[in-house]
């Protein structure tokens, strides 16, 4: 076990710093740190700064961390859980780890869309279910339910909707061999797999080793194959009045408006995340 000089904070988070110097910058670590200081113990940061000292329980259940870190696994799966927009996510390998700009994708709905109507939501793709559950969470009145390919992500969905206190409905459902939709619905969103293979060289390790390969590509020689068949199939099952987001490569923003209209919707637009970066497609019918 990797234990520091002394049992103090700033020895702690030096040894933090030493063995993950290699992988993230500063700021990075600290961060680390401080997460998981205070997921591991349950206190709040101040508490713990104030305190100076940790007990060796404390530092039997932090040192772990480190050295799960130090081998490249994402914080999130160590600690088995991540905060999405006010919801607490369980997540493991089985499903990606939900990302902030997935956040502002749910945050462009809820703005967009009146939240005191009984509105007809569907998620495609959920993955760990943070989507369809944030969204029902700050709209309760919507009639939200998710699809998805994988059996064991929708189990882990299903977990994280009743750890939450939502009523959202998962079924099991592979998009691209759907004809249909088996319902109609005001708003489809989706943020399916978008990375193309040949961008894995860009990808960090610790995303590449560890988040479900499912998830993340496409390959290179048909990287809208899912905006494609969604946006065919959204045409079809949205409401009069209704509207289809996507979250994007932002590599790709012109050519999905493109597949967008050539699937029949209409006002189809790109907008941008906080860092700048097209990040979204909506489309209304």
């Amino acid at each position: 076990m990797l234990l520091p000089r002394e049992n103090t904070f700033r020895s702690f988070r030096q040894l933090f710093r030493e063995h993950l110097e290699d992988m993230y910058d500063r700021d990075e670590i600290d961060a680390l740190f401080r997460i998981s200081v205070e997921e591991q113990l349950g206190v709040k940061w101040s508490h713990a700064i104030l305190g100076n000292r940790f007990s060796e329980s404390d530092i039997n259940l932090v040192s772990p961390v480190l050295e799960e870190l130090k081998e490249g696994r994402p914080l999130q799966y160590i600690l088995g859980r991540t905060e999405f927009l006010g919801c607490r996510i369980m997540v493991d390998e089985r499903v990606l780890i939900p990302r902030p700009e997935t956040e502002e994708l749910c945050e462009l709905i809820l703005q967009e869309n009146a939240k005191e109507r009984p509105l007809r939501v569907l998620d495609i793709g959920t993955g760990s279910g943070c989507i369809p559950i944030a969204l029902k969470k700050h709209a309760p009145e919507w009639k939200v339910s998710a699809v998805e390919v994988d059996a064991e992500a929708l189990k882990l969905a299903d977990q994280n909707a009743r750890h939450n206190s939502t009523d959202v409905e998962f079924m099991e459902l592979d998009i691209l061999k759907a004809s249909r939709l088996s319902d109609h619905y005001d708003i489809i969103v989706s943020n399916p797999p978008y990375v193309a293979e040949e961008e894995k060289l860009e990808i960090l390790d610790n995303v590449l080793v560890h988040e479900p390969h499912l998830a993340l590509f496409v390959p290179d020689t048909d990287t809208l194959l899912f905006y494609r068949r969604i946006s065919g199939l959204a045409a079809n099952a949205l409401l009069p009045g209704g509207r289809l987001y996507f979250e994007i490569n932002g590599r790709f923003g012109a050519e999905t408006l493109a597949v967008m209209e050539a699937a029949g919707l209409s006002d189809c637009r790109l907008i941008q995340d906080l860092s700048g970066k097209d990040r979204f497609a909506v489309g209304n019918r």
